[in-house]
């Protein structure tokens, strides 16, 4: 089938709703309507339709300014690449993220970001960029670890503490005290909870049988770990590869982010890297990302 793909317009935003919700439907309930509400816009989706006129599949490119050597570079977080059900394996995602290309660039992006669930992205110029390590742990593990104090969670206090976990890699999100209030309310709206000590915080997901983090981040992980743990529940978390949690070793790494340059010129400039090759090696300093969207 030929495909058109353009961006919507403003008109179109329901429809564009109505396409994520029948492609992801564990998300029509609570979060879909937060995340259209404050996440995303018309101007950041690129869809696709049939010769007819009917929208059957969207891509959402979202503002996301990474630092790289202390220079911030205006980036793009592709996320909700999907086709509705009835027309997949037809090429549409294909003929979307081919678009997006030319679209980001006449946007001024430098680099698109994007979280696999599926090895496809490669042929479209996605290259492998953040790495995490992935650990389940159980209580009795943490049972030498005094538990950090558990406090209100607080948007200011998130931002200082994600803000100085984020400097010690390349390619972490210039957040604002904006975007950890809308964390917040993301987290609720996903069924969430937000927890904080004075070190870290975690945005954890409760099971029967285990907790399940999204985000992890702070300047001392395990005391706060310790204080999930009183739970009685296994942990299963990420951090960025190579991080050091004293005694406890991770289950396996895992591939976490891709990057595709838009502009490699501007991507590479004032960040000490001279080749797209060594800044996404990570030799200059580690790369990573933790905004699972």
């Amino acid at each position: 089938m030929t495909h058109i793909v353009r961006p919507i317009e403003q008109r179109e935003f329901a429809a564009a709703k109505a396409v994520w919700d029948r492609c992801f439907p564990e998300d029509a309930d609570s979060y879909s309507d937060f995340y259209f509400s404050r996440r995303t816009k018309a101007e950041y989706i690129l869809a696709a339709f049939t010769p007819a006129g009917e929208m059957i599949g969207t891509l959402h490119a979202l503002p996301y300014p990474l630092r790289f050597g202390g220079t911030l570079k205006r980036c793009a977080l592709v996320t909700g690449v999907a086709t509705l059900p009835e027309y997949r394996m037809q090429g549409a995602a294909a003929a979307m993220l081919r678009t997006s290309e030319a679209w980001l660039r006449e946007k001024g992006v430098c680099a698109a970001v994007l979280k696999p669930d599926a090895d496809i992205y490669g042929p479209f110029g996605y290259r492998p960029f953040g790495w995490h390590d992935c650990y389940r742990l159980d209580p009795v593990q943490l049972a030498h670890v005094q538990p950090a104090e558990l406090l209100a969670p607080d948007a200011a206090h998130m931002l200082c503490l994600y803000e100085g976990f984020a400097k010690a890699y390349n390619g972490m999100m210039v957040r604002s005290l904006r975007y950890m209030e809308n964390t917040l309310l993301e987290a609720e709206a996903a069924g969430g909870k937000v927890f904080v000590s004075k070190q870290a915080y975690a945005i954890a997901y409760m099971g029967e049988e285990e907790i399940s983090l999204s985000e992890l981040a702070g300047r001392d992980i395990l005391p706060l770990l310790a204080a999930l743990g009183r739970f009685g529940k296994q942990l299963r978390f990420r951090l960025p590869a190579g991080f050091s949690l004293p005694g406890i070793s991770s289950d396996e790494r895992m591939m976490f982010s891709m990057l595709c340059p838009i502009d490699t010129a501007a991507l590479l400039a004032d960040t000490g890297a001279e080749s797209l090759e060594v800044l996404l090696s990570g030799a200059k300093k580690q790369n990573c990302t933790i905004e699972f969207c």
